[in-house]
């Protein structure tokens, strides 16, 4: 099994979109260049059918998109810092995402992740660690050490 946060799936400081379903689908396309992923597109809208139940931007610029799909072919976080908080609908504007991918048939897996996640996003010293972070390599050591 890889590892759960992989370099190349991390972003520092770069534009991803102006809106969440730009910076999934930019996530969503490094997940697949490292062979995570079966089909960008129905994960991206698997992420999206989730978003529209409620929002996963939190207080504190964090976003977790989140979604169970056929496309998936392994769990994995994809990461970023963003240089410019992307605004939501429930106000909570958000400048770090970590976007997680399980596959559908992966439930308890996806909820433990989910859990490890959240923790981990909701603690302001982690964040303000993430923030900053200025590399790709630093980013995900910080990621992977709190979602071990």
């Amino acid at each position: 099994m890889a590892e759960l946060v992989d370099l190349q799936t991390v972003s520092v400081q770069q534009d991803l979109g102006s809106t969440l379903e730009e910076c999934v689908r930019s996530l969503a396309t490094l997940l697949d260049g490292t062979g995570r992923l079966s089909d960008v597109d129905a994960f991206v809208a698997d992420v999206l059918t989730r978003e529209a139940k409620g929002s996963t931007a939190l207080p504190g610029g964090v976003a977790l998109p989140h979604a169970r799909s056929a496309a998936v072919l392994e769990p994995t976080v994809a990461v970023a810092s963003l240089p410019t908080p992307i605004a939501t609908d429930n106000g909570h504007d958000f400048d770090l995402v970590f976007l997680l991918a399980v596959p559908d048939d992966q439930s308890g897996a996806y909820l433990q992740l989910l859990r490890t996640v959240t923790t981990a996003a909701v603690k302001p010293g982690f964040r303000a660690d993430c923030r900053a972070a200025d590399s790709p390599a630093r980013l995900s050591i910080l990621a992977a050490d709190a979602f071990a």
